[in-house]
């Protein structure tokens, strides 16, 4: 396995605590050549909490102790990602994620919804895959869609979960920042501090810091409550790209958190979400686009992890970024994720 390939699934479970995240599924991502998985904590429409025993007769967090379990009996590290589905909300999103912004309301940016957040999820899960998951993930892309939160929000967010981390008193856990999405349109393909997701990087930084506490969580911890950046490349959807554009994109949101933390930081962009869907572009092309953002990513220092979006197209979700096609076939782009190193 390559240690700096990582791969997803669909939904490793599903409403009523169906586990689709199975040991074959797990087998096939580790035979894939990935060295980890990336999973999303949902708690599904089903379930109220995490530990209640549900008419199901089990509960969400049991449900996922196998799950994790069929990583690790595959030999796959697990990046545990905690979305808007590891906690749901009472009222349609995104309006309790947002409540009391700055930007807007005029408010801190915290909320019940992040403190329910911290107590209900984060405090839960982390400790309890205590020896299991090293990698958890804060959020998944804050800057765009349905999953937006404003800058103040997201600040908040990651110190709560950054104080459960650290107060479980678990050694060596590495906390990353949701993944900012990096896009542009078909006709507009310049790529940009504001299309890359830097400047909202900024400022999360500049509401950390101002509203957030981040210099008191700095001068406890000797770090600002994130460990690794997150960043998901969506770049060059309708054909090629090129080495210098995957340089280019990771190198604008590089610069933003270097501004913000200082030239000697230590911390690295994980790239969480990279693809290219053949509902676009052919599959030789997605092929060729794996193999040169892999290669380039790989020789620059600080984007050390990249996790391929994803395992297998589901067509009922029009997701079609496989490595493999809905029946299970290989497309071309198998035997290259399997070739690069």
């Amino acid at each position: 396995m390559s240690t700096h390939k990582g791969l997803q699934p669909g939904a490793p479970m599903g409403d009523n605590g169906e586990i689709h995240f199975t040991s074959q599924v797990a087998a096939k991502i580790a035979q894939a050549g990935a060295s980890r998985v990336r999973l999303n904590f949902r708690l599904g429409p089903g379930f109220k909490d995490w530990t209640e025993i549900t008419t199901f007769g089990f509960s969400a967090l049991s449900r996922y102790d196998t799950i994790i379990d069929n990583a690790l009996t595959n030999n796959l590290k697990v990046l545990g990602l905690l979305s808007n589905e590891a906690w749901n909300t009472t009222n349609p999103p995104p309006a309790d994620w947002q409540e009391n912004n700055a930007e807007v309301a005029g408010g801190s940016g915290d909320n019940t919804y992040i403190q329910n957040f911290e107590t209900n999820a984060a405090r839960v899960l982390i400790p309890h895959f205590a020896g299991k998951i090293d990698h958890w993930q804060v959020w998944n892309e804050p800057n765009a869609g349905g999953t937006w939160l404003y800058p103040s929000n997201f600040a908040w967010l990651l110190r709560r979960v950054y104080l459960a981390a650290r107060e479980s008193g678990i050694p060596n856990l590495t906390l990353v920042s949701g993944g900012v999405l990096s896009t542009h349109s078909q006709t507009s393909t310049s790529l940009t501090s504001a299309n890359t997701g830097a400047d909202y990087l900024r400022d999360t930084y500049t509401q950390g810091k101002a509203s957030a506490g981040w210099e008191t969580i700095k001068s406890t911890y000797g770090s600002y409550p994130l460990d690794a950046v997150g960043q998901h490349l969506y770049i060059d959807q309708w054909g090629r790209t090129r080495a210098s554009r995957i340089e280019k994109a990771v190198r604008l949101v590089r610069d933003s958190y270097v501004a913000a933390e200082g030239g000697s930081t230590t911390k690295t962009t994980h790239v969480t979400e990279m693809g290219w869907t053949t509902s676009l572009v052919s599959e030789r092309n997605q092929a060729d686009n794996l193999n040169t953002a892999y290669t380039k990513l790989k020789q620059i220092a600080y984007t050390s992890l990249t996790y391929w979006f994803f395992l297998q197209d589901i067509p009922v979700a029009n997701l079609f970024h496989g490595l493999l096609r809905s029946d299970g076939s290989e497309k071309r782009s198998w035997s290259t994720y399997q070739g690069v190193n």
